[in-house]
């Protein structure tokens, strides 16, 4: 091999391992050195059909059922942080390509990569950005206004998601949380990209998921963005598909697979999930608010009365007054209305299903949902 001539070749000042230049190795020391990666949370969208909530039909309305159904279960954190804090965009407003390094292998990023190699939706309207989603008639405040209403209840800005009707809650939740992660500060608010899709699976048109995803890598990788870097369990297998060793540096995925469809939505406060359905109904009680007042008063004071008969039954407890009596027997239907927490008494089988419910303590797992951070 000839020898560098110094005169020819400009002496290199930097040899880290893995990174393009001093810049980005200064950028990954900042900001991508040890953030973790997002949890893997699995969509079980059919369970929310006993709230009378089509979730699967605007799923597979956008062409995306097969996200709900893949899973992978591993990822590598030294390869995904390198995967973002290299990435280097193509030219152009709406780049068709990034490039980034991993373990010193360039890759070349296109929406048709992720589409092949992870099995991606890519039909329908292929759009990832404001612009892209204008440049095919789609428009946002109109969007807004119809997907939008008022429900009685004071929001600090049109752009919030608790306006929209509970089915797109819900479908908002997931594409949020899983279908694409983003800084929670910003969950809470609808964004184009949003309302593109949707606005889409209420209209029953099928969109390119790898089209969105490729451009909500980009953007963690040229923006700020705080919190877990997204996508953990796809990026490796992007990398495994390109024969990139990462034996040895795989961890499992911390997958949340234990909550409820309560606990989502009580999350959203949504009209719906604050009291169970009767079984066999497939949704909440319908009738009037007032039928439905009037049971929910006339359970009330059975319960009252029920207690009050069994504190007179023990002569121990002949003593024990009105105002000691258990505060979930006197104002259960407020704290269930405010949380979700508690079982509605109006359904038949409410004794037998909180049973099932209910942990070796005999308390209610509708009471204590995940501490997640969502």
């Amino acid at each position: 091999m000839a020898p560098i001539n110094a005169q020819l070749h400009h002496p290199s000042v930097f040899n880290n391992k893995g990174f393009c230049n001093a810049a980005v190795h200064s950028r990954y020391l900042r900001r991508f050195h040890d953030p973790p990666i997002y949890p893997s949370l699995p969509i079980h969208a059919s369970a929310f059909s006993k709230y009378d909530m089509n979730i699967p039909s605007l799923i597979h309305s956008l062409g995306w059922q097969s996200l709900v159904e893949n899973m992978w279960l591993s990822y590598c954190p030294e390869a995904v942080r390198l995967f973002y804090v290299n990435i280097q965009r193509g030219p152009g407003t709406n780049p068709a390509f990034f490039t980034t390094m991993v373990f010193n292998f360039e890759i070349k990023v296109t929406p048709e990569l992720l589409a092949t190699t992870l099995d991606f939706p890519h039909t329908g309207l292929c759009a990832g950005t404001d612009s892209q989603f204008g440049a095919l008639g789609f428009d946002f405040m109109v969007s807004l206004e119809s997907l939008t209403r008022d429900i009685g209840q004071f929001f600090p800005s049109c752009l919030a998601a608790g306006r929209l009707p509970d089915d797109l809650k819900v479908l908002h939740f997931f594409y949020t949380r899983s279908f694409l992660p983003r800084d929670l500060s910003t969950t809470d608010l609808l964004h184009p990209s949003d309302l593109w899709v949707l606005s889409h699976a209420r209209a029953g048109t099928p969109i390119s998921y790898a089209s969105l995803m490729f451009h909500h890598m980009l953007k963690y990788g040229m923006e700020y963005f705080g919190g877990p870097l997204p996508f953990g369990p796809q990026i490796t297998r992007l990398l495994s598909f390109l024969r990139i060793d990462m034996r040895d540096k795989l961890h499992q995925c911390n997958v949340l697979d234990d909550l409820r469809p309560q606990h989502v939505l009580a999350k959203l406060d949504a009209l719906v999930g604050l009291r169970k359905p009767l079984t066999g109904s497939g949704g909440v009680e319908t009738g009037s608010a007032s039928y439905a007042s009037g049971r929910l008063v006339g359970a009330l004071v059975d319960a009252v009365i029920t207690v009050i008969k069994r504190e007179s039954s023990s002569e121990m407890e002949q003593s024990i007054t009105l105002k000691k009596l258990r505060q979930e027997d006197l104002m259960w239907p407020k704290f269930v209305y405010e949380s979700g927490s508690i079982n509605d008494p109006i359904s038949s089988d409410s004794e037998s299903e909180s049973s099932e419910a209910s942990d070796e303590d005999g308390v209610s797992k509708y009471e204590y949902p995940p501490e997640y951070p969502f």
